[in-house]
């Protein structure tokens, strides 16, 4: 079934495409026509047939399917689509859009569709979007929601955006504690739905205290006389409003929760988080941390202005080209012993791109031990034992093989010994550095995703430069 879902949103995708490229084609075509009233018919007869099939195409879509195809498309195809949007699709579609791409789109609706687009959403949804609003109109749209969806909102904007307060809903299915399971039943059938995407009822007491859940499975299978206080669970996952939302996510993963109760300082219940919400969170997050790896803005797409996105390149292509350049001056520092003998010359990157290849995969050890809270400050010297350990085994062998085949290839044994040591040393070097540049980052208050490769590859290949003609001066001369 999904599968056969998938790929018919797939080959719906491909058609809109189509459609798109030729209406594109068509207009290239007409141009070429002499006949000017000839060529604005057919022009808008094709242009017709093709949005007809677009806005039909377009909304049999899922929300974050649009969302998907309007990131794919380059700029007048995506304000073609975005035209053919129904109404009451584009609040949930602007929610599943990148930062940039949602703010872009947000100038071209005139304040009056924005509040109507805006107001049928949840109030967590509209705290979303209402940060990338125009000011004036996100005072006209708090003045135009309910009193209690306004208040949910201004809650929600309180929090941080990396706490659980920031993600958490509103929409609580509640229940009191000192109410029979009878009285549970008829709530729910007078309601004529259960909970969305759970199987539990949250338990307050009269003063809104949370007190446990209990299960949607316990209604149909216990004595409807039983009072929800005695068969609710009470050993259940809670979160408070302040913790860290990326720690909640990693929870819901390792205990395989589908909502869990928000409780704020006091005790008292104030939403719930769902796990659709925080699937949203980590996929967010893991995109930005591949990007900031190499370097580029979480906001960057292939469509953007090219002056924008060489503005949010330049920072990590200016570290790069100095520490190269320090690279650089390490080697001229060295041009007596590289004049001496050619070979060194070709040997010269083997080292310093071993050093990185080492110290990235222990920059992604590190990270990854940092995001599960593995790393705590009495971890680090046996890290450090153990990264040394490693760096020095797989020095000594991979240094052994290639002095091998270096006396194979030049019959030198000094050579082969330079290029051993050099190895080892290196791959030691980049294990400590790698394990360091992530902890230092951390301990600054800064990402350590963020430019960790960047770093651990200039610094390794400048010192494995610094260190493979340092001992060739030594051992050769």
């Amino acid at each position: 079934m999904g599968i056969n879902n998938t790929a018919h949103t797939e080959q719906n995708i491909r058609l809109i495409k189509d459609y798109l490229n030729k209406q594109s084609l068509v207009q290239g075509l007409v141009i070429r026509q002499d006949n000017h009233d000839k060529q604005d018919l057919i022009e808008s007869l094709a242009k017709r047939q093709h949005q007809a099939e677009i806005h039909q195409l377009v909304n049999r879509l899922h929300p974050s399917d649009i969302a998907n195809l309007l990131e794919q498309l380059p700029p007048q195809q995506r304000d073609i689509v975005w035209q053919h949007i129904d109404k009451n699709h584009i609040g949930s579609v602007l929610l599943e859009l990148s930062d940039n791409l949602r703010q872009a789109l947000l100038v071209t609706l005139e304040s009056d569709e924005l509040i109507k687009i805006v107001s049928h959403l949840d109030s967590d949804e509209i705290a979303d979007l209402i940060l990338d609003l125009p000011e004036h109109v996100t005072e006209d749209l708090l003045s135009s929601l309910p009193e209690h969806q306004r208040l949910d909102v201004e809650s929600t904007l309180r929090f941080p955006e990396d706490t659980v307060g920031a993600w958490m809903e509103y929409d609580i299915p509640v229940v009191r504690e000192n109410i029979s399971l009878d009285v549970v039943l008829c709530y729910l059938r007078k309601k004529g739905s259960i909970p969305d995407s759970s199987d539990r009822l949250i338990v307050v007491d009269d003063s809104g205290q949370f007190k446990g859940i209990l299960l949607v499975g316990t209604l149909l299978v216990m004595n409807g006389e039983s009072l929800v206080t005695d068969v609710m669970q009470t050993d259940v996952s809670v979160f408070h409003t302040n913790d860290s939302a990326e720690d909640a996510a990693h929870d819901f993963e390792r205990y395989e929760l589908i909502i869990a109760p928000v409780i704020n300082s006091h005790g008292k219940l104030v939403g719930v988080l769902r796990v659709s919400s925080l699937m949203d969170l980590m996929n967010a997050s893991s995109q930005r941390k591949f990007l900031a790896q190499a370097g580029v803005s979480k906001d960057e797409n292939l469509f953007d202005p090219f002056l924008n996105s060489a503005r949010n390149r330049w920072p990590w292509i200016a570290l790069n080209l100095f520490i190269v350049l320090i690279a650089t001056r390490v080697i001229d520092h060295f041009e007596t012993t590289i004049t001496g003998m050619v070979a060194l010359a070709a040997l010269l990157p083997i080292t310093a791109n071993i050093g990185g290849n080492s110290g990235n995969q222990v920059v992604a050890l590190v990270i990854r031990g940092l995001a599960l809270k593995q790393l705590e400050r009495k971890h680090l010297p046996r890290l450090f034992l153990k990264e040394f350990l490693v760096a020095s085994t797989n020095g000594l062998m991979w240094g052994s093989i290639t002095g091998i085949l270096i006396l194979i290839f030049y019959g030198n044994t000094s050579l082969s010994i330079v290029i051993l040591l050099s190895m080892l040393f290196t791959m030691i070097l980049s294990a400590m550095v790698g394990v360091s540049v992530p902890l230092l980052l951390k301990k600054m208050n800064q990402d350590p995703v963020l430019g960790s490769s960047v770093i651990i590859t200039g610094f390794t290949d400048t010192m494995g430069f610094l260190i493979f003609l340092g001992l060739a001066t030594l051992v050769l001369n």
